[in-house]
């Protein structure tokens, strides 16, 4: 899904608001369908305000679901923090992490003010795996890769998209109806 929103589209998406809640399962027929839902907060890559090298501005600094927010985007300063397709990939891997886990990997009880004020997130430089349950160091790496706090070490949707962990597995092929409805649910948010 990320894929198709970062390659399928244009301009490309970044959703920026990835979380267990915007993300619906198929069942029955449609078992191991995904579909990303919430377009509300998510930002058009157009050439005239997206730089490949360095991302765009941040216009909604402040917004967002804190867990499953990457650091880079409660940096302080007079420049609004730079974005890109790495902010989902950073909440890729807290729902990752809490899917295996039951708990979020970075203020798990906390209130998002609490979150703020004791910059959970800007001190979320490793990630700690709890003794159970078992999961593999393939799982693992994974993870780290997609929470990696250096944002510039941190690969984007594609190079994630082409990550030995998930070349492991076989992959769905995107249908054409699964693609009609991800622009019919952007196109719908953005009404």
């Amino acid at each position: 899904a990320l894929r198709y929103l970062n390659n399928g589209i244009k301009p490309p998406v970044i959703h920026f608001d990835l979380k267990p809640a915007n993300i619906l399962l198929g069942t029955a027929t449609s078992s191991g369908e995904i579909k990303i839902t919430d377009f509300g907060l998510s930002k058009q890559m157009c050439e005239d305000t997206y730089d490949p090298e360095h991302g765009m501005d941040l216009t909604s600094q402040g917004a967002g679901t804190y867990w499953y927010l990457p650091p880079e985007v409660f940096v302080q300063g007079p420049n609004p923090p730079k974005i890109s397709s790495k902010v989902d990939v950073w909440s890729l891997g807290c729902i990752f992490f809490q899917c295996l886990y039951g708990r979020k990997p970075y203020g798990h009880n906390q209130s998002q003010a609490a979150i703020l004020e004791n910059q959970t997130i800007l001190k979320a430089k490793e990630v700690e795996f709890p003794a159970k349950p078992i999961v593999s160091d393939g799982a693992k790496t994974f993870i780290r890769r997609c929470l990696t706090y250096n944002v510039r070490d941190r690969p984007d949707v594609n190079q994630l998209s082409d990550d030995e962990y998930l070349r492991s597995y076989p992959k769905r092929s995107t249908t054409s109806a699964s693609a009609r409805t991800a622009q019919l649910s952007m196109n719908d948010s953005s009404n």
